[in-house]
C-alpha cells in the first residue's frame, strides 16, 4: 500500500520514460544501414579477443570484449551490430533518469532530459564506441550516489574512468591524474583515523579510506597492465592528422575523401611530425589555424548532438526542447546560486565530471568536435544540471501561478499545494508522448505523422554483405576495397587490401596482392589513384580486360562485386 502522496509516480514515471525509450529505439530499428570502418574494426577484433590476441591498447579494447560478451547472445556479425546498438542506445536515457535521481533531481527534471535524449540525434550517433564510454560512466556515477563515504565515492568514480580510458583513450593520462588527486585524499582519511582513541567507528572510516585508497591506485594500474599503454601506436596524431585534413578539406571546399587522403593535407603542413607536439612545434601556424577552425565548431556540434531526430514532428520537437531548455537553464542557475544546496549524491560524481569535461573539451580542440566525442561528456552535464534543479525551492503558491498564469485564488493555492500537481501534469504529458512518438517503421501506434520521406527500406552495406555470404567464399580472400570491411560481416577468412597501397597500375597492383575481389563502389571510383587509372576505369565500367572476374551489380544499389571465378569455385 502507497501511504504518501505522489509515491505512485516514483515507479510509473521511469517506466513510461522506459516505455518512450523503447518505442524510440524500436521504431529505428531498420531505418539506417551497417557502418563500416572505425565499427566495424571493434567488432572484427571481438572476434580475435580471447582466440589470439587482446585488441591493441590504443584501439578502445574495452569495446572488442563487450562485443564479444554480446556475441554469445547473437554470433552473427550482421544482427551483433544493430544489438549492440539496440542495447546502447536504449540503455542511456534509462541510466540518465536513474543518474539524475540518484542525484537529486525532481521527477520532472529527470524526466525531462530522459525523454529529450531518446529523441535527440544522440541515439543515431556513430560510432557507437561513446555510447558504450558513455554507459560506463554514468555506471561508475551512480555506483557513487549509492555510497555514503566521500573518499570511497570518489574512488569509484576514479576507477570508472580508469576503465572507460579503453573504450576512449584521450582519458589515459587523465585517469591517472586523476587517481594521483585521489590518492592522497584517501590517505589523508588514513592518517585522520590514527590520532586519537581507537574506536569502532575510527577503525570502520580507516578500512573504508584503505579501500578507497586501494581502489583509486590498483584501477589505473591494472587496467594498464591488463591492455598496455594506449600511446604506443600512433594514433593520436593519425586522428590528428585526418582531423586536420577534414578541416582542410573544408575550409577549401575540395570534393575529396580527407579519411583516405589525409596524409596528403597533413604532410603538406607537418612534413616530419609524428606526434601531435612535434606537430605543433612543426608548424605553430598551422597548428593554431586548426584549433581555432575546431573551437568555432564546438558549439554547433553540441546543438547537433542533443537536437532532435529530423523525423520527429515539429509539435514534439518544439515540446522537448523547450522543456530542455528550461531544465538547462534552472539547473545551471541552481549551480550558480544554490550550490550550498546541491545533493550531497550529485557531489560525490562532480569531480568525475570536472575531469570528462576538461578532457574533452582539450581533445576536441585538438583533433575535431565530432558529436560521438561529446557524447559521454553531454549525457553526464544533463543529468548534473537536472539533479542540480533539486537545489531550488519555489513557494507553491508561485509556483502554480507560473505554470497557468492565472489570478491568485483560494483553489489555486490549494492545488499548488498538492504533492500530486507536479507528477500528475509530468504523467499526463508522457503518456501523451507516448501515445504520439512516431515510429519509422509504422509498426507501433503513433498519433502524430512522421516528418520528411520515409527511410530507404533498402541499406546498400548490408545488401552488398548478403550477395557477398551468398557466394560461399572459402579460403583466404583477399578484397580491394574502400572501407573496412564487407569480409567481417560475410564472415570471410579475408584481407583487406586498401586503395591507399596502390602504387602501380591497376591489373599490376590486382596480381600483386592477389585480389580475387573489388568492391566497386562511389569511394573506390573516386579515389584519385583509381579515377585516373584507366585500366581501372576500363575494368569497373565491363568496357576492358576483366580477366575471370565476374562483375556482378549489387540490385538496387549502385555497388558492383567483382568477384574471381575460380574464388567462387573454391566456394562450391
Amino acid at each position: 500500500m502507497i501511504r504518501s502522496r505522489g509515491a505512485w509516480a516514483r515507479w510509473l514515471v521511469p517506466a513510461l520514460v522506459l516505455l518512450v525509450t523503447l518505442k524510440t529505439t524500436w521504431g529505428l530499428l531498420g531505418t539506417f544501414d551497417l557502418g563500416f570502418d572505425d565499427e566495424t574494426i571493434y567488432l572484427e577484433a571481438a572476434h580475435w579477443a580471447g582466440k589470439r590476441f587482446l585488441p591493441l591498447a590504443d584501439s578502445s579494447p574495452l569495446y572488442p570484449l563487450w562485443y564479444r560478451a554480446l556475441s554469445f547472445v547473437e554470433p552473427d556479425p550482421i544482427r551483433l551490430y544493430f544489438l549492440n546498438w539496440f542495447v546502447l542506445t536504449a540503455a542511456l536515457p534509462m541510466l540518465l533518469y536513474a543518474l539524475a535521481r540518484r542525484s537529486g533531481a525532481p521527477l520532472a527534471a529527470a524526466a525531462a532530459v530522459a525523454v529529450a535524449w531518446s529523441m535527440s540525434t544522440a541515439v543515431m550517433t556513430w560510432p557507437f564506441v561513446s555510447k558504450f564510454a558513455a554507459l560506463v560512466l554514468c555506471l561508475g556515477a551512480l555506483a557513487a550516489t549509492a555510497i555514503r563515504d566521500r573518499r570511497l565515492a570518489v574512488a569509484v568514480t576514479a576507477a570508472a574512468l580508469a576503465v572507460t580510458a579503453y573504450a576512449r583513450a584521450e582519458l589515459t593520462v587523465p585517469s591517472f591524474v586523476f587517481a594521483g588527486a585521489v590518492a592522497p585524499y584517501c590517505l589523508g582519511g588514513v592518517v585522520g583515523t590514527l590520532r586519537g582513541p581507537r574506536t569502532r567507528a575510527r577503525c570502520g572510516q580507516r578500512s573504508r579510506a584503505l579501500l578507497a585508497l586501494g581502489i583509486a591506485v590498483l584501477a589505473p594500474l591494472g587496467a594498464r597492465r591488463l591492455f598496455g599503454d594506449p600511446h604506443q601506436g600512433g594514433r593520436a596524431f593519425f586522428a590528428f592528422g585526418q582531423h586536420y585534413a577534414l578541416n582542410v578539406v573544408e575550409d577549401r571546399r575540395l570534393a575529396v575523401d580527407p579519411w583516405t587522403l589525409w596524409d596528403r593535407f597533413a604532410r603538406e603542413a607537418f612534413p616530419r611530425a609524428t606526434t601531435i607536439g612535434e606537430a605543433l612545434q612543426e608548424n605553430p601556424a598551422a597548428f593554431l589555424w586548426h584549433l581555432r577552425r575546431n573551437l568555432t565548431r564546438l558549439p554547433k556540434a553540441a546543438e547537433e548532438l542533443l537536437a532532435p531526430l529530423p523525423f520527429v514532428p515539429r509539435p514534439l520537437e518544439t515540446l522537448t526542447g523547450a522543456v530542455l531548455d528550461v531544465v538547462v537553464i534552472a539547473g545551471v542557475c541552481a549551480l550558480v546560486l544554490r550550490a550550498a544546496r546541491l545533493d550531497r549524491r550529485l557531489a560525490a560524481w562532480l569531480p568525475l565530471l570536472t575531469v570528462v569535461g576538461l578532457t574533452t573539451i582539450g581533445s576536441t580542440l585538438l583533433v575535431y568536435p565530432r558529436e560521438h566525442y561529446l557524447l559521454p561528456l553531454a549525457c553526464l552535464v544533463l543529468a548534473a544540471l537536472a539533479a542540480a534543479c533539486g537545489g531550488l525551492r519555489w513557494p507553491s503558491e508561485l509556483r502554480a501561478r507560473w505554470w497557468l498564469g492565472l489570478p491568485r485564488s483560494r483553489w489555486l493555492s490549494r492545488l499548488g499545494r498538492s504533492a500530486t500537481l507536479g507528477p500528475l501534469a509530468l504523467v499526463v504529458a508522457l503518456v501523451l508522448v507516448a501515445a504520439a512518438l512516431p515510429a519509422r517503421r509504422g509498426g507501433l501506434p503513433s498519433l502524430l505523422a512522421s516528418r520528411g520521406p520515409s527511410p530507404p527500406r533498402l541499406h546498400e552495406n548490408e545488401r552488398t554483405v548478403e550477395l557477398l555470404r551468398s557466394f560461399r567464399l572459402r579460403g583466404r580472400v583477399p578484397i580491394l576495397e574502400a572501407d573496412h570491411s564487407r569480409g567481417v560481416y560475410a564472415e570471410l577468412d579475408f584481407v583487406r587490401v586498401a586503395q591507399w597501397e596502390k602504387a602501380a597500375p591497376f591489373w599490376e597492383f590486382v596480381h600483386a596482392h592477389g585480389v580475387a575481389v573489388v568492391a566497386i563502389t562511389w569511394r573506390l571510383r573516386e579515389d584519385p589513384r583509381f579515377r585516373s587509372d584507366p585500366e581501372f576505369l576500363a575494368f569497373a565500367d565491363g568496357t576492358g580486360e576483366r580477366e575471370d572476374f565476374e562483375l556482378i551489380p549489387v540490385p538496387g544499389t549502385s555497388v558492383v562485386l567483382a568477384v574471381r571465378k575460380s574464388a567462387m569455385a573454391r566456394g562450391e
